[in-house]
């Protein structure tokens, strides 16, 4: 760091490869307090996720993850910088995940629910990885070298007996096509990113949650104080839900999906979502 900084580099970004079991954010965290790593890998994202997407765990296992965000040595502040993931390498891919946990899953479904992690690596808190050959519906059968695909076209048997997610290619031929659903989703994301600074280091305040597969909802505030809401629907139900925002935003407006265009009342707006859905709204600047 300092060697950084002496070569005029003040954001050099340094971050420990630190695994965790389960959702718990302690494992990690005791990492930055007592070995001062300014961030690690954020494993407690990756599992929440699994949690909610792959199994039947409720939007209140994301919840308690930002719950514990407190932990981390420099918090608030340093909680926007945690690498966040949903796969890799070391536990496979969140599509196998998925379909591992889930054994008669369709591909629509299947690529629903990885757009849905998608949106969530994007829109909360965290910088984003994603791991390579996602955003071309790699799937894999398991970890280390099952979860090692080709991006060029593979001779390897074990990779390419398995079509891909979201197209009927495999990996015998090359895969980097930016008109994949995933691609163009995870493009249209990153831009989102890169047009609101709120996405990218605002606070986060979790807005609503369930116990079981439904809504979870954030606000994301810049320091400006603009509000983007985001809201996701973890469930095969569609729903409609008041939602909480700050008592000064009174309309939004869509940067993914449906939003109201002015709140119900003060603090509060209602949010429709489709199945395995999501929303983003921005409020009106102050």
């Amino acid at each position: 760091m300092n060697r950084a900084r002496a070569q005029g580099i003040p954001n050099f970004h340094i971050f420990g490869e630190v695994a965790a079991d389960g959702v718990v954010v302690a494992q990690l965290a005791r990492h930055t307090r007592l070995d001062k790593l300014p961030t690690v890998l954020d494993f407690g994202f990756a599992n929440a996720v699994q949690e909610v997407l792959a199994r039947d765990g409720g939007t209140s296992v994301l919840a308690g993850l930002y719950q514990e965000d407190a932990l981390y040595e420099g918090a608030p502040d340093i909680t926007p910088r945690l690498p966040t993931f949903t796969g890799n390498h070391d536990f496979g891919r969140l599509a196998w995940i998925i379909r591992n946990a889930r054994k008669d899953i369709g591909d629509e479904e299947l690529l629903l629910r990885l757009k849905l992690s998608n949106a969530m690596l994007f829109l909360l808190r965290g910088v984003p990885v994603v791991y390579y050959g996602d955003e071309q519906g790699f799937v894999g059968h398991g970890i280390d070298q099952a979860a090692r695909q080709d991006m060029f076209p593979s001779q390897v048997a074990s990779y390419n007996d398995q079509p891909l997610v979201g197209t009927g290619a495999t990996t015998a031929v090359a895969n980097f096509d930016r008109q994949h659903p995933l691609y163009s989703q995870i493009a249209q994301l990153a831009q989102l990113r890169r047009e609101h600074p709120g996405l990218r280091n605002g606070r986060q305040v979790v807005r609503a949650q369930s116990k079981t597969p439904g809504l979870f909802a954030a606000s994301r505030i810049g320091a400006d104080g603009r509000e983007i809401l985001v809201a996701f629907n973890t469930s095969t139900q569609a729903l409609v839900a008041q939602v909480e925002v700050e008592p000064g935003t009174r309309s939004f407006k869509t940067l993914h999906g449906p939003c109201s265009d002015k709140v119900s009342a003060p603090g509060s707006v209602q949010v429709k979502l489709l199945p395995l859905s999501y929303v983003a709204c921005v409020g009106a600047p102050r």
